[in-house]
């Protein structure tokens, strides 16, 4: 199965707005016994501290790598079971419970790194922010993709047919509706991305470690 995506960065009150008709859920790790969902005022402490540190240049390495947590979103809670009870460190927590059509949109960091093929100019946003904390850029969302053979295993015709696939397709209008593609020019090629920034964010881009560090002219 692979996957689409819609990689950004904007300011933390950019993506408060984004957020608005959305609840958030830690569907990755094992949550306390109470646990409904994560308050967007507590994710948004979170992506603050990483957005401070990008455009204030820093990189992440280390104890710094806990800022980086993937959470889940959708605008129904109802549709989100959890199970899986046990005890961890003498304390009872649950975990959220998946099933073919449960898959939920994720955001997680993603890296920016660049190279050439044949003199020609490419961008890889592939590679795993925790291999390469340097050359982190921003947030992205996550959405399966299906295959021929994913969509006869899932028994769909496309992943538009799960469940979540609407929650993508919403908050990725939101964003764009408030960023514009990343161009940029490096050795006299110049490029445009698929990365989505904010205007406000473009201001500070030149001060990102992944983008001085490599060169990069911001168009």
């Amino acid at each position: 199965m692979g996957w689409q995506s819609c990689p950004f960065l904007v300011t933390p009150l950019e993506l408060e707005k984004a957020f608005e008709p959305f609840k958030l859920v830690i569907n990755n790790a094992c949550v306390p016994i109470d646990y409904v969902n994560t308050p967007v005022e507590e994710f948004l402490k979170i992506y603050s501290a990483v957005y401070e540190r990008l455009v204030d240049g820093d990189t992440f390495a280390g104890k710094n790598v806990g800022l980086l947590k993937q959470i889940a979103i959708t605008t129904n809670l109802s549709d989100i079971k959890f199970g899986m009870e046990h005890k961890l460190d003498g304390k009872w927590v649950k975990a959220v419970i998946h099933d073919k059509r449960s898959v939920l949109p994720y955001l997680a960091p993603f890296t920016f790194r660049t190279y050439t093929e044949n003199g020609k100019l490419y961008v890889s946003t592939r590679a795993s922010y925790l291999a390469y904390c340097d050359s982190i850029f921003g947030y992205e969302i996550n959405f399966p993709r299906f295959s021929q053979s994913d969509a006869a295993y899932y028994g769909l015709a496309s992943e538009k047919e799960l469940r979540a696939y609407p929650d993508y397709e919403r908050f990725r209008k939101n964003i764009l509706g408030i960023t514009k593609p990343f161009s940029f020019r490096l050795n006299g090629s110049e490029k445009k991305t698929a990365v989505r920034i904010s205007d406000e964010v473009k201001k500070c881009l030149p001060n990102l470690y992944c983008i001085k560090s490599q060169g990069i002219e911001v168009l």
